[in-house]
């Protein structure tokens, strides 16, 4: 089989936490023109049309895959019309699930009743989806291709954990996408890339985007995901400060709205509407995002929410009372009317829903000015779908009014777009800031002057010092693509049939013991060793692959090599 490398067509599948889509190019429309890059046709839901889908699976009684995106939505809609959904499965927006977190392979996440299943199978599904997609629209297109003709690109956001990382890729396994031929790609990387290829005429900014040094600003529908690069003569990229952000994206505004029919309400009735009229919920989150994306800063007119009928009927069963009456009790008793079937709010109101999102993305950005590195860049470029809301262009361009800002056209799809071109041309990055500082834990001989006594253990008849650190790479350090850190280790016990080399990760620059505050075991590296009774010696190597980090670990005695299992999960 060719490697990925040498592979005639790249493919991309952007994994959003509330939508996702694919797109790909073949090599020799790369060699044209980069930016040329074919999306799937627009799906519709009837209001709203988009290039993406839902992030959404549904999977019947028996745990089997149904449907995926608007038409998931719409067949749960159906079913629980019908009051037949309650043994059926529906994730939505679960990829938060993997946010800011160690995650184990076994994990389960729950559907929208909380019936649960395993989350490497609900995202391995969604994955198989639009992964067979889009096999169907090459083959429309009489390409005659496979699987395995394609190098595959799956975008994460830069601020993951390496365990979130390779769950992405054992998901993307399960969707039957071999691991040789899958590529991680980060997010805000994937975007810078195919912004640096548009023409002026392809970014709403104030001019072309030829900046040498940039922050990415990636808003998407979970997180805010930022990092700062630096573009090299040769035309390659180097990050210069590691990816930072935080749970602001679009969804948070969901959660406002949610808090604020919570304070009408009440949180039970609330409770109660959302759990027996599945298809109402579902029409008032779409009914939310269309508003969300449409609000604008200076027009003052009143915003028109269409609510469904079932929820004034279940306050008015729950407490004898109207939503009209609600409301005039509530906070909002002068900001809001109730009018048929919509709530017309005021537009500052409306537009206070976004306040918690754009202070936390903005004092983000201000602190990152400020940090070494950063200080002086002016150049800010806005991608991902929740920067297409002029709520937040107009914050961002209001708290930086000296800062040149760069929003392409369709920002949502430019990390799908970028991703493809990074699959092209991944050699573009030339260096990443490492996030944390790792180690292996070591046990070397017990020294007095600088172990303190509760780490001496006895091994062997020798007083070693257990749970040390031994640094690889540190926080904050530059470190080139494909760079490694080497190590040697011993083994300390004869007869020794494996060698389990655990690997810690931590905030801290210079971490003394594994066991110290900031330190977290991420991963683990089995050797196997021959069989004799002499020390043996691994060495190790610690590097940036690609996008993740790997660990390779090799034995030579007698010219064996054994193979090492790195597990971050």
């Amino acid at each position: 089989m060719q490697s990925k490398k040498e592979k005639i067509i790249v493919a991309a599948i952007d994994f959003g936490t509330t939508y996702s889509g694919y797109a790909f190019s073949f090599k020799h429309e790369y060699e044209k023109d980069p930016t040329k890059v074919s999306t799937n046709q627009a799906w519709n839901s009837g209001n709203l049309l988009s290039f993406k889908q839902p992030t959404c699976v549904l999977c019947n009684p028996k745990r089997e895959f149904d449907s995926f995106g608007y038409e998931a939505e719409n067949k749960y809609s159906a079913l629980a019309e019908d009051q037949e959904h309650h043994n059926w499965y529906f994730f939505r927006r679960f990829k938060m699930v993997l946010h800011e977190k160690q995650i184990k392979r076994g994990i389960e996440i729950e559907d929208d009743k909380g019936l649960k299943m395993p989350a490497i199978q609900v995202f391995g599904l969604a994955i198989r989806f639009l992964k067979d997609h889009l096999l169907k629209t090459l083959e429309i297109r009489g390409t005659g291709l496979t699987a395995d003709d394609i190098h595959w690109i799956l975008t994460v956001p830069a601020i993951w954990t390496d365990s979130a990382k390779q769950f992405m890729r054992e998901a993307a396994n399960e969707a039957g996408i071999a691991g040789g031929l899958l590529t991680i790609a980060l997010e805000p990387e994937a975007a810078a890339m195919f912004c640096q290829l548009l023409s002026t005429d392809k970014l709403s900014s104030m001019g072309k985007f030829d900046d040498k040094k940039y922050m990415v600003i990636d808003l998407g529908g979970g997180t805010a995901d930022i990092t700062v690069h630096e573009k090299q003569p040769d035309g390659t990229i180097k990050e210069v400060h590691k990816a930072s952000g935080g749970a602001w994206g679009g969804t948070k505004i969901d959660e406002e709205f949610n808090q604020m029919i919570i304070k009408i309400i009440g949180a039970p009735t609330f409770k109660k509407f959302c759990d027996e009229n599945k298809a109402d919920h579902i029409d008032l989150l779409r009914e939310l995002e269309i508003k969300k994306r449409s609000i604008q800063t200076d027009k003052n007119e009143k915003i028109n929410v269409k609510v469904p009928v079932s929820m004034n009927e279940t306050y008015k069963n729950k407490s004898g009372d109207t939503i009209e009456d609600a409301i005039a009790q509530s906070p909002y008793g002068k900001q809001i009317e109730w009018k048929g079937d919509k709530m017309r709010l005021d537009a500052d109101l409306f537009r206070s829903l976004f306040k918690n999102s754009i202070k936390n993305i903005t004092e983000h950005i201000a602190n990152l000015l400020e940090k070494p590195g950063v200080k002086g860049i002016t150049t800010l470029l806005m991608v991902g779908g929740f920067s297409e809301c002029q709520l937040i262009q107009d914050a961002i361009k209001n708290a930086f009014p000296t800062a040149k800002i760069v929003i392409p056209n369709e920002a949502g799809l430019v990390v799908l777009k970028g991703a493809v071109i990074f699959g092209h041309k991944p050699q573009i990055i030339t260096s990443r800031i490492a996030k944390y500082t790792y180690g292996i834990n070591i046990s070397p001989p017990f020294d007095p002057k600088k172990h303190p006594q509760n780490k001496k253990v006895s091994v062997g008849g020798n007083d070693r010092c257990k749970d040390v650190f031994k640094k690889y790479i540190e926080v904050g350090e530059s470190v080139k693509i494909g760079e490694a850190r080497t190590g040697k280790h011993v083994t300390i016990k004869s007869n020794q049939k494996e060698m389990l080399l655990k690997i810690y990760a931590s905030l801290d620059k210079n971490p003394m013991f594994v066991t110290d505050p900031n330190c977290e075991m991420i991963g683990r590296v089995g050797v196997k060793l021959p069989d004799t009774t002499d020390n043996i010696r691994v060495d190790v190597k610690m590097m940036f692959g690609e996008t993740e980090l790997m660990v390779e670990a090799e034995e030579e005695t007698l010219k064996a090599k054994f193979v090492a299992y790195f597990d971050f999960l």
